[in-house]
């Protein structure tokens, strides 16, 4: 389930977004330990609302308890990946489908500069920077898809392929990934809606190759 936050969260939400963004940025890393004595000295709380937050991390799929061991975030299979970048690309074919109509100007545009963006991210080999972008992007098209369920379940799934992409990804898959996605972005920018929901795929396979 994807956690929206509409700035009125609980304690153990915070905590909750502040371990993910740690496990997104690649501070915490895929089979490392959680600590909560460590997680609560730094946030200055107690080990309760860091207890509940390693709980809610564990229901998203993003960490596991180890008998004897603790909280770690989750190491995902070959096969899993796989299974949540086809997830994605459903949901971003749905949502293509979906936004046909409503790719005004204003919507284009603002395809076309996250575009530009995540080529400068690229062009500099910043891998970390360039996932930013590239779910800035994919996140549009959502947007203007103007589906609130396509969008939940994106999330949901996106965080575990963005913790997958912090362990496995290399500047060689991201230039593979964004010459992709030049012809994913291109084809939305024109209107080639079909093309577009083609080049979904191609695109995101390069990311778990």
């Amino acid at each position: 389930m994807n956690r929206v936050n509409h700035g009125k969260e609980s304690l153990p939400e915070k905590v909750y977004h502040h371990l993910l963004q740690q496990i997104l940025n690649g501070v915490i890393k895929a089979g490392e330990k959680i600590i909560e004595e460590d997680i609560a000295r730094d946030l200055g709380t107690s080990r309760a609302p860091v207890r509940e937050a390693l709980y809610l991390l564990k229901v998203d799929g993003i960490a596991e308890r180890i008998p004897r061991i603790g909280t770690i975030v989750k190491d995902f299979s070959d096969k899993e990946i796989i299974e949540y970048n086809d997830a994605v690309i459903g949901l971003l074919q749905s949502a293509i489908e979906q936004s046909q109509p409503k790719w005004d100007d204003t919507n284009r545009h603002r395809l076309q500069v996250l575009g530009d963006e995540a080529d400068e991210a690229c062009r500099l080999e910043d891998v970390q920077l360039y996932q930013s972008r590239v779910e800035q992007l994919i996140t549009h098209v959502f947007i203007v898809s103007d589906n609130k369920a396509l969008m939940r379940f994106y999330k949901e799934a996106n965080h575990i392929l963005m913790v997958f992409a912090q362990v496995k990804w290399t500047r060689e898959t991201m230039k593979n990934f964004n010459r992709e996605l030049n012809v994913f972005t291109s084809s939305l920018v024109e209107g080639k809606f079909d093309d577009a929901k083609k080049a979904v795929k191609v695109t995101l396979d390069q990311g778990v190759i």
